[in-house]
């Protein structure tokens, strides 16, 4: 190549390279230094730019992540601050914010940042996570005014809103907790429980018993919960105008009908008497079996009012009933449960003998309370054993041994054993008290009495 090609090369490298450098910005120059790995001329660089007052604040982001790398921590942070004064609306700036100020174990910045990036991203996420920040930290106002902010936005979940208005019921600010509530009872599926207990807690304590009431029979209706319904039916009835308190009582009793005697005893050892006996009225319900477990509900229930015409009226009722024998004898056994056994001995008219072998061990604990020991060994040995219960059973036995000498119980015994009318509960009591007396049992008493009648001596 000639002198003059050489030079002619030369001036054109020159001047492109002179032309880059003007074209070049401070920006440019700094990207490329970080992008070679040259970090620390980029940070000269930087601060350079930054005394100058010109730099943009992308260059201070690229600082605070160059700073941070560097370990220099608080200078990143207050560098990436800075930043988010001039673009407060940037997501990723926040959230490295609320991870340094997190990493530092400061809170002040953590909320204030997370505060910022919740406004900005209004997520459940988000807003969870200020929310939970502030309740952690015991900053109670905050988190309400945070999220009855959000609230305003629609933001909220419906977990959340019930946050708010337990927070906003807190201060006292019960109306708007109500409204919060009202709505949230729109938004929530039927199986939701929690906050509407709460709604209807406030309404009941604004004097809201209409809306209470209404509001209680459709999530009854969809709950089915025999034991909360009469949860809500006793804090109603604590406060309620009777009309309003007995329609709910009754709506809950027409959806549990196999717990309206339990609801009528409680109501009744609430104190609420009027109420209670406005349940046991028309007992037996229609299609209600008179079996045990129901006439021991409305006789308990009955006595929990204090009112004993409650009682004797329908013991009159079912006395007049022939065909109602054991009922009868189970309402007696019920009133004596309450009342004590003078309250049937002492009946006049007396029960006739055919009612009370119905119940054959209450009847013998009738005869031993008149003295009358001859007649309850008598019902004990006559009793039909396999209509008893276990629990029958043992009581059975227990007269049976208490009313005989050890012999005697055992004759009885061996008596059905051998009828093959000793119930299978009965058996090990049997064998035992045969052992204990040395006497043989099952087919050894078989064995013994061909034995006897053979001639054969033991």
């Amino acid at each position: 190549m000639s002198t003059a090609r050489l030079l002619v090369a030369v001036a054109l490298v020159i001047s492109a390279v002179a032309a880059y450098l003007l074209q070049s910005g401070p920006e440019e120059r700094i990207a490329m230094l970080v992008r070679d790995g040259r970090n620390a001329e980029a940070v000269i660089e930087i601060e350079r730019l930054l005394a100058t007052g010109a730099a943009r604040p992308r260059v201070l982001m690229t600082l605070a992540i160059l700073q941070d790398s560097a370990g220099e921590r608080t200078r990143a942070t207050d560098l990436m601050e800075l930043y988010v004064l001039s673009r407060p609306r940037d997501r990723d700036a926040l959230a490295w914010l609320v991870q340094a100020y997190e990493a530092s174990d400061d809170v002040d910045g953590l909320i204030e940042s997370q505060a910022k990036l919740a406004a900005v991203d209004p997520s459940p996420a988000q807003i969870g996570r200020l929310v939970a920040l502030y309740r952690y930290h015991g900053r109670f106002a905050e988190e309400s005014a945070a999220l009855e902010r959000f609230a305003e936005q629609g933001a909220l979940t419906t977990d959340q809103l019930e946050r708010l208005a337990q927070l906003l019921a807190a201060e006292g600010r019960i109306q708007r907790a109500v409204e919060v509530l009202r709505g949230l009872d729109e938004r929530l599926d039927d199986a939701a429980e929690r906050p509407r207990r709460l709604l209807f807690e406030l309404l009941i304590g604004q004097g809201r018993f209409e809306e209470a009431a209404e509001r209680a029979k459709r999530w009854l209706t969809a709950w089915r919960k025999p034991w909360l319904a009469a949860q809500l039916t006793q804090r109603f009835a604590a406060r309620a105008p009777l009309p309003e308190a007995r329609d709910l009582a009754m709506t809950s009793a027409a959806l549990h009908p196999d717990a309206k005697l339990y609801l009528a005893k409680s109501l009744a050892e609430q104190g609420n008497r009027r109420l209670a006996t406005a349940l046991l009225l028309g007992w037996p319900y229609e299609g209600m079996p008179l079996t045990k477990p129901n006439i021991d509900g409305y006789v308990a229930a009955a006595a929990a009012t204090g009112i004993p015409t409650l009682i004797w009226s329908r013991f009159s009722m079912l006395r007049s009933r022939p065909g109602e024998k054991e009922a009868q004898a189970l309402y007696a056994e019920a009133i004596a449960a309450e009342y004590g056994l003078s309250a049937i001995a002492m009946l006049q008219p007396a029960l006739p003998d055919d009612v009370l072998r119905k119940r054959p061990v209450f009847a013998a604990r009738i005869a031993l309370h008149r003295g009358q020991q001859l007649r309850a060994r008598q019902i004990l040995a006559e009793a039909k054993l396999e209509a008893m219960t276990a629990a029958e059973l043992a009581q059975w036995l227990d007269f049976v041994l208490q009313l005989n000498t050890a012999q005697g119980a055992l004759a009885t015994l061996q008596n059905l054993e051998q009828r093959m009318q000793l119930p299978e509960g009965l058996h090990a009591a049997y064998r035992a008290l045969a052992a204990r007396l040395g006497r043989p049992t099952g087919p050894a008493i078989a064995i013994a009495t061909s034995r006897h009648l053979a001639g054969i001596s033991r």
